[in-house]
């Protein structure tokens, strides 16, 4: 079993000066992650529970990625291990309270059942794609999309004209995404 040192619940402020991360101006607990897998395990006054899974490259390394999952939202989906897991919502959010990211539309079969954190730094993930090799940006895409749309609903006018260049434009766009 991981050794750990219990510190006490304290204000930010206080976590902050011994050398841990501050959110919001609330009580902190600070845990010292050990290496290896790690899991905290926590419950509200209501019973929800929530846990943190901190994994590394392996089993004995320091942790590069927590695995989160809430547990009582009363959903489930089968799981890898022929089993089932809970379902929740999710969301994230970026710069101007823009959420980037949101489960919460989407069809009980789609919902997360686990949200992973990486805990890379910047510089450490790998290359983001040419943009030049990227599929279409969505304005590009919309006016493709109206271009077909056209040439479907008024064939006689517009088919002899755009009819190939259109098909090899869906074409090469469908092999890009697809990759």
């Amino acid at each position: 079993m991981a050794d750990i040192t219990d510190l006490p619940v304290m204000t930010r402020d206080d976590a902050v000066s011994i050398g841990f991360a501050g959110f919001n101006d609330v009580p902190h607990k600070p845990v010292e992650i050990p290496d290896g897998a790690f899991t905290i395990t926590a419950k509200t006054s209501e019973g929800r529970r929530i846990t943190f899974s901190f994994m590394g490259k392996g089993y004995d390394g320091p942790a590069r990625f927590v695995d989160i999952q809430f547990h009582d939202r009363g959903t489930v989906i089968p799981n890898a291990d022929n089993g089932v897991s809970p379902t929740f919502n999710a969301f994230a959010i970026t710069r101007g309270g823009r959420h980037i990211i949101d489960s919460r539309p989407l069809d009980e079969d789609e919902k997360p059942s686990i949200v992973v954190v990486l805990m890379d730094k910047a510089g450490d993930e790998p290359s983001r794609p040419n943009r030049t090799s990227a599929p279409n940006k969505d304005r590009v895409l919309a006016d493709l999309l109206d271009r077909a749309a056209t040439v479907i609903s008024d064939p006689h006018d517009n088919i002899l004209a755009d009819h190939s260049d259109l098909v090899d434009t869906l074409t090469a766009e469908a092999a890009r995404r697809r990759r």
